[in-house]
């Protein structure tokens, strides 16, 4: 057994005084000390501590609460001097942005700069992210503290083999082992690699309110994939290897997978399939850039030209992922599932005839109280999402930063 040291005490304390500030409006040293049950000399030092590191600040304003004697200052989260870099890896390159620490800001405000970046080949993730982060850092902490980078990208992201395999990059076992041999040789601190359907499950979650709730959160993109959060917690942490949603047979014996199985719901209903069927149709080769949903447009677009088409494509979408969404909630039990990614395109109806195939082949008990919600993410609340997690996970307020390289 682990024994528990007193710094660790101390680290524990730190941060459940910041986040109860960060969650909680008009608060002063006193409401604290009361929530977290600490005594006043010591929930006054941890906020001391936490103002000293740029963690909080005093904001000038007094409590009004009509007692006898002097009102006690508010206190506020801060960070705002302190900045994290995110990395989208995808298959046209890499996404780059630039996020405050200051969470009480709004999402407009946090997003302090996104660019694209070409990448030459599969292999030059990892090179080519250690080049962008040295550029951004050299440019901003001439005015601001740099906490680290999180990347986020489509895949497994594997601590204990040291590497990542990812599909809709290209990227294999072998390759993602040099990628993040890669990383971990250039220098760099603070780095932590993440599976992108757990930090879109985040996103959600911290958007939504959903920290008491058990849902499942299935991302469609060029992939399937999903992450399941159980009061606040994510199942498995954000390394992927428990949000391979998309490759639960659905269809035995059916179409091959990249994965190497048969009849995956990524191989049945995934984009690259979707886009084999609409090549077939048309009779022509149709390359749209995989991971931007133009084929899933390209679906519904042609509603109103051929409706048998599109009867056909939805009629297949809603068996084979009503399968899935009844073998997972069966194991895991669902509050909620939330539909994210490119689903919403589908549309209110698809969501009715969805809900109606899954009562009527999933277990009764578990599907009768089941809700399901479409998801659309802004594309500022991910980048908030991947720094946030990061932050959450990895920063230590008593060593002020986050040390090494992590791996989900």
């Amino acid at each position: 057994m682990r024994q528990i040291k007193q710094i660790d005490i101390r680290e524990r304390n730190l941060k459940n005084v910041y986040e109860y500030v960060l969650h909680n409006s008009n608060v002063s040293r006193a409401k604290v000390a009361k929530a977290l049950e600490l005594s006043r000399p010591s929930s006054s030092s941890l906020v001391d501590e936490l103002i000293s590191i740029g963690a909080l600040f005093e904001d000038g304003k007094k409590e009004e609460d009509g007692c006898v004697g002097r009102n006690p200052i508010l206190i506020k989260t801060d960070f705002r001097c302190f900045f994290c870099i995110v990395l989208f890896w995808k298959a046209t390159g890499i996404e780059a942005s630039v996020v405050s620490m200051c969470q009480e800001w709004a999402a407009e405000k946090r997003v302090l700069y996104s660019s694209h970046f070409s990448v030459l080949s599969v292999s030059d993730y990892g090179k080519r992210s250690i080049a962008i982060i040295r550029a951004l850092r050299k440019e901003l902490e001439k005015n601001h503290y740099y906490i680290g980078t999180s990347v986020m990208l489509p895949g497994i992201v594997d601590l204990h083999r040291k590497g990542i395999l990812s599909h809709p990059l290209g990227i294999n076992e072998d390759m993602g082992k040099r990628i993040v041999s890669d990383i971990e040789n250039a220098g760099e601190d603070a780095i932590a690699l993440f599976n992108d359907n757990a930090i879109l499950g985040f996103a959600a979650m911290n958007q939504l309110g959903l920290q008491d709730k058990n849902f499942l959160y299935i991302n469609l993109s060029s992939g399937i994939g999903a992450a399941y959060f159980m009061k606040g917690q994510l199942f498995g942490d954000a390394g992927g290897k428990l949000t391979q949603f998309g490759h639960c047979i659905v269809c035995p014996g059916g179409k091959k997978c990249s994965c190497g199985s048969r009849g995956c719901l990524e191989a049945e209903i995934g984009e690259i399939t979707l886009r084999e069927k609409i090549q077939s149709y048309i009779g022509e080769k149709n390359d749209y850039a995989l991971g931007e949903g133009k084929y899933f447009q390209w679906v519904f677009e042609r509603k109103a030209l051929d409706g048998g088409f599109f009867t056909e494509i939805k009629e297949k979408y809603i068996h084979d992922l009503s399968l899935a969404i009844c073998n997972a909630s069966t194991m895991v039990f669902p509050d909620l599932i939330l539909l994210g990614g490119f689903f919403y395109l589908w549309g209110e109806d698809f969501l009715k005839e969805l809900k109606k195939e899954i009562n009527r082949i999933g277990f009764t008990y578990i599907m009768q109280d089941l809700h399901l919600n479409y998801r659309k993410e802004r594309e500022e609340e991910i980048q908030i999402a991947c720094a946030d997690y990061l932050f959450s996970r990895y920063y230590h307020f008593t060593s002020r930063g986050i040390q090494g390289i992590h791996l989900g």
